[in-house]
């Protein structure tokens, strides 16, 4: 019939309105999005849950049957550094380190490509003993700290977010200084001296902060100066775990062992 509508037609045309629909929605009410983000996720996390626990397992085995061969060289040499380091300690007459709090293992649940640089979504939180201000490490070194946290997930804000502040020291000077991103993926050790120069691959970790952020805990290394601002001149940092990669974290318990 020449005065029907097609249905292609039509459809392209709903599909459209729908996404604008959304579009304007998420600009509009960022924080109902989120919800409802989380909602979905909840929702749809129960029918894949089989094959996600399936791919866990065969994960783990496979992982488990490379490793094993290597485990315990690794453990003895691990044995050898901590006795080292302890003996340091002692001669030196520093107080030896506190108890490191437990860690919990979570899975990245979501990353938004707009805010790929800023925050994480995993799937731990508070029902698992997360809290608001833990921070989250990636093959040993500070990613982020958690800013939010729900019953089954938390948000957490990088360490390369223009919003992340951490106090940070550089471990051979004992030089205070604050981290902060710029939220293109570079990390910055901000408010040094214009005159200070540090070498390449100096570590740089957390200063005393709080009960959630221990010190001592690695951010990354030095790489090199940028330009001088206000009279003063920041460093970049490279951070020792692969950002562009975060599958896994591991998120601090306070009061536990790991």
């Amino acid at each position: 019939m020449a005065g029907k509508l097609n249905p292609v037609l039509v459809n392209f045309l709903v599909a459209v309105f729908c996404g604008l629909m959304f579009m304007w929605f998420s600009h509009s009410f960022p924080d109902k999005t989120r919800i409802a983000a989380d909602r979905v996720s909840v929702a749809l996390s129960y029918p894949e849950m089989p094959a996600r626990e399936l791919r866990t397992l065969v994960q783990t085995l496979d992982n488990w049957m490379m490793e094993r061969g290597t485990l315990h060289q690794r453990l003895h040499g691990l044995e050898l550094e901590n006795i080292a380091l302890r003996t340091a300690l002692q001669r030196s007459g520093a107080a030896p380190p506190v108890s490191t709090p437990g860690l919990v293992g979570a899975s990245v649940t979501l990353r938004y490509p707009n805010a790929w640089w800023k925050e994480i979504r995993v799937n731990r939180g508070s029902s698992h003993g997360v809290v608001v201000g833990a921070p989250a490490m990636s093959e040993g070194f500070m990613i982020g700290r958690v800013s939010s946290v729900g019953p089954e997930h938390a948000w957490i804000e990088l360490v390369t977010s223009s919003t992340f502040l951490l106090a940070a020291v550089v471990v051979d000077t004992w030089d205070l200084g604050v981290i902060n991103g710029d939220d293109m993926g570079n990390i910055w050790l901000m408010y040094m001296p214009p005159d200070k120069e540090f070498k390449q691959g100096m570590l740089v970790s957390t200063a005393l902060v709080g009960d959630y952020l221990p010190p001592g805990i690695p951010v990354g290394m030095i790489w090199g100066p940028g330009e001088v601002r206000d009279g003063l001149m920041p460093h970049r940092v490279a951070s020792g775990a692969r950002l562009t990669q975060l599958y896994n974290v591991q998120i601090l318990l306070s009061g536990e062992s790991p």
